[in-house]
């Protein structure tokens, strides 16, 4: 089955035609390009979303029954 999909076209090289600006950047640069995309309602839901997990794992919990083998 083929696909209607358009392709980028190739030079007789066989490189693409155009250049992707991304390939030299770190995942930490791409991660905070996305971040500064994102809407300021959409950054806000997952600094809250943060703050809630953060709370949740940082909370101090019971401990823990030992059991009575050795």
């Amino acid at each position: 089955m083929t696909s209607d999909v358009p392709r980028p076209k190739q030079d007789g090289k066989g490189g693409h035609l155009y250049h992707d600006p991304v390939v030299n950047l770190s995942p930490a640069q791409l991660i905070a390009e996305a971040w500064q995309r994102e809407s300021a309602q959409t950054q806000e839901f997952w600094r809250q979303a943060e703050a809630k997990r953060r709370e949740q794992y940082s909370a101090a919990r019971p401990p823990r029954p030992r059991s009575g083998r050795m």
